[in-house]
């Protein structure tokens, strides 16, 4: 491949990963509703790209949860129905604790004092997306030390899809409160070095997170 055709490549590249993030962050605030149908031509329009580079960014998002693609009936905002919060909570409480585990061991005094520090900012913050930011920062603090990238990967996959269901959740409930509860002790027990512990404490509070979006789900 000669540099012109790896800068087009590049290029396009870049167009789809800014067509990717901006559809992303419009579905995780809610701009773009579940059920919400997309329209390739009208996508490329609005970001000034062709219709190959939102095919891509399309097919990036189908692939994360995002989006869903159906035959003739062409591509909409993924809706989250109970049942598959249900699944998602399990398989984040199995993911997690087990990053946990592996990362307990490698930590060190600074991964200590920056979870503490992010607890003091989520204390500090006064609106939803920074206390979401904030929670998904102190989550990926934790497993970081495991150093194992594929299964980091798949949860922070797994935490965007829910990412907009607890906005909802954070919203209309005082949960933010019990949560910080939990991710204290879930800190102090990895420091404490209690490997079954700690992962037992992240299992139930993410599980009991997770019924919380279910029930609120069936409520909807």
């Amino acid at each position: 491949m000669d540099s012109a055709q790896e800068r087009t490549r590049e290029k396009s590249y870049s167009a789809a990963t800014i067509v990717v993030d901006e559809l992303r962050r419009a579905i995780l605030h809610n701009r773009l509703n579940g059920g919400e149908r997309l329209r390739q031509d009208a996508i490329a329009t609005q970001y000034g790209v062709s219709q190959m580079i939102v095919r891509e960014a399309f097919k990036q998002l189908t692939a994360e949860g995002f989006l869903k693609a159906e035959p003739r009936r062409g591509v909409s905002v993924a809706k989250l129905s109970a049942d598959e919060a249900w699944e998602v909570t399990q398989l984040r409480a199995l993911l997690e604790c087990q990053a946990l585990r592996w990362a307990i061991p490698r930590m060190t005094r600074a991964d200590f004092v920056n979870g503490t520090r992010i607890l003091g900012d989520l204390d500090a913050s006064d609106t939803v997306d920074a206390k979401i930011r904030l929670n998904a920062e102190f989550h990926a603090n934790l497993y970081a030390p495991a150093k194992s990238e594929r299964t980091l990967d798949m949860i922070e996959n797994l935490r965007m899809n829910f990412e907009r269901y607890l906005r909802y959740t954070w919203e209309e409930t005082h949960h933010v409160e019990q949560s910080q509860i939990e991710h204290r002790q879930i800190l102090t027990l990895c420091e404490l070095r209690d490997v079954e512990r700690a992962c037992d404490a992240l299992r139930k509070h993410v599980l009991a997170t997770g019924d919380l979006l279910v029930d609120s789900l069936r409520r909807l």
